[in-house]
């Protein structure tokens, strides 16, 4: 697709960053990846501890999550090279030559920042190289999260699309009737800032100018959606629709300066009465329809030039946009605004 034209920034922003599930990789297990311009190694030892490590032996180079018979492999709390037996430690540090036992070597491994939360695997990535600055507490549950069904998830890409435009839509209430077949525009509260975190709350008519809908079938319902940002990198919507909760997370996590995978990770709480833990009813379709929305915006952000200064129609827009992007600008090398 080649690069996006217009878009300003120098490196990626600092911040955590979606890289899976928890359910994808089970102890013992080791995988390699690329992310954020970046060969890793990803395992889970023994005792169930998740890992991920710049992918390259220090001793020869050789990669320590290719897959295959010659791949490396999880020696109980450690990785073990393919090439000469070394094994390393989860900090990055050398645990074991086997042909060496009394070594002396200093090399390490960049050892990454890594999280698991709600099933979800997070890393950390600061252009700076600094450690982590806040923490990502989870999806954002109203009451019981027992109440609720297990996450469910979908993954595609590579995509041209940057991590904070999902987000950017908190800001424009105009797109909703061409992009998401609303019957109306959504209405906005201001931004709430601290520190990392931010959030505001969108309004919104369900099922407006319809008898009845499958979301609202006893007619249009007045809604609202919370919407969570945690830097440039996580943002998270939860919409109240009658009673009804679905908490909604979208990640896109760069492989590299152009392209990004995206992650859709869905929950609601649970239909009335149900104790189990299959998505039913109007929660079912829910959470699908939630994949399939976010989706229509790609279509528009993929084809894009990104505009630094937009024309804005109305002082509204104009606060709301400037707002959201000086916010996600400070997480960015070169600030633009």
């Amino acid at each position: 697709m080649g690069k996006m034209k217009g878009w300003p920034y120098t490196d990626f922003a600092t911040g955590w960053y979606q890289i899976g599930y928890s359910a994808e990789i089970k102890s013992g297990e080791v995988k390699s990846a690329q992310w954020l311009n970046q060969d890793l190694v990803i395992f889970r030892t023994e005792s169930g501890e998740l890992c991920a490590l710049d992918a390259f032996c220090p001793h020869m180079g050789a990669h320590l999550g290719h897959p295959g018979e010659f791949g490396g492999r999880v020696c109980g709390e450690t990785i073990q090279c393919p090439w000469h037996g070394w094994e390393w430690n989860t900090d990055g540090t050398i645990h074991r030559i086997p042909y060496m036992e009394d070594h002396s070597i200093s090399a390490k491994l960049d050892a990454k920042y890594v999280r698991e939360t709600d099933g979800i695997i997070m890393m950390w990535y600061d252009h700076a190289g600094g450690p982590p600055t806040y923490e990502w507490p989870g999806l954002p549950f109203l009451g019981d999260k027992a109440d609720y069904y297990p996450i469910d998830w979908t993954v595609d890409g590579p995509h041209r699309v940057k991590p904070q435009f999902p987000m950017e839509n908190s800001a424009d209430p105009h797109h909703f009737p061409y992009v998401h077949g609303s019957g109306v525009d959504a209405e906005f509260t201001d931004y709430v800032v601290d520190g990392a975190f931010c959030t505001n709350k969108m309004l919104m008519t369900f099922g407006a100018g319809k008898e009845s809908t499958w979301l609202t079938p006893n007619g249009p319902v007045d809604g609202e959606i919370d919407n969570f940002f945690w830097g440039a990198s996580l943002g998270i919507a939860r919409f109240n629709i009658d009673g009804r909760i679905c908490v909604h997370l979208t990640v896109l996590t760069p492989i590299d300066e152009d392209n990004a995978i995206f992650f859709s990770t869905v929950t609601h709480s649970k239909e009335p009465g149900d104790t189990g833990d299959t998505p039913t009813g109007i929660a079912k379709k829910m959470m699908d329809a939630q994949h399939i929305q976010i989706r229509n915006d790609f279509h528009i952000w993929q084809n894009m030039t990104y505009r630094v200064r937009p024309i804005f129609t109305g002082e509204a827009e104009k606060t709301r946009y400037a707002f959201i992007r000086k916010h996600f600008d400070k997480f960015y090398p070169n600030p633009v605004y």
